[in-house]
């Protein structure tokens, strides 16, 4: 059974890098994300537009890990100078944005933990998105080895469908995720084959 850390579902973070609807406290830094995160994106929505020759999806995940690796001392350097780029501070796009870059950080282990200690207390400031934390937590327990309590990563069994992967409680999941505003996981898993799908669809000429 081939692992696979669910990168992110477009239609509950992929948040279009447009400017924000309401005043921001770092304009300039919630541009930056938005632009980090545009490039973060980029490979990865040119795999799913439709049928893809190996030699060029290998291309691709090859410049996302290069993108990450880029993305990860910046995002290291902007917490150390404007602390964590919250809602208040740069937008709710531009933090989603940041929580996106951040997901992608699996080589940093140690980084990831640190922002997740202080995501923790930006959610009770309402300052996080509760679900971008529960992947982040999902995201920092398997990398750990330990299980993840949201299941929000899945891996795929052998004729491509995806299963959760290392489940804590799993008799309990929807519970969990429903009391973050998270829908069934069933719904969940539906959403990821809907999106397989379409990713096999034949690209229009």
């Amino acid at each position: 059974m081939k692992p696979f850390f669910i990168v992110l579902l477009a239609a509950d973070f992929a948040l279009p890098a447009t400017a924000q609807t309401s005043p921001v406290l770092y304009p300039a830094l919630s541009k930056t994300l938005d632009s980090l995160a545009f490039v973060d994106q980029r490979p990865m929505q040119e795999m799913m537009r439709g049928q893809t020759a190996d030699s060029t999806k290998k291309r691709l995940v090859a410049e996302q890990y290069v993108n990450f690796a880029r993305h990860q001392p910046v995002l290291e350097a902007i917490v150390k100078k404007c602390g964590y780029p919250g809602t208040k501070q740069v937008g709710e796009t531009s933090a989603k944005n940041f929580f996106l870059l951040v997901q992608h950080a699996d080589a940093y282990p140690v980084f990831q933990e640190k922002i997740l200690k202080i995501m923790s207390a930006e959610v009770q400031r309402k300052n996080a998105d509760n679900r971008s934390f529960a992947y982040l937590t999902d995201r920092v327990a398997l990398n750990r080895g330990q299980p993840q309590t949201y299941c929000s990563q899945v891996e795929y069994k052998a004729d491509g469908q995806p299963t959760p992967r290392n489940l804590l409680d799993p008799a309990n999941v929807d519970k969990r995720r429903a009391s973050i505003g998270m829908e069934p996981l069933e719904a969940y898993l539906a959403k990821i084959r809907e999106m397989q799908q379409q990713s096999r669809q034949p690209k229009q000429k």
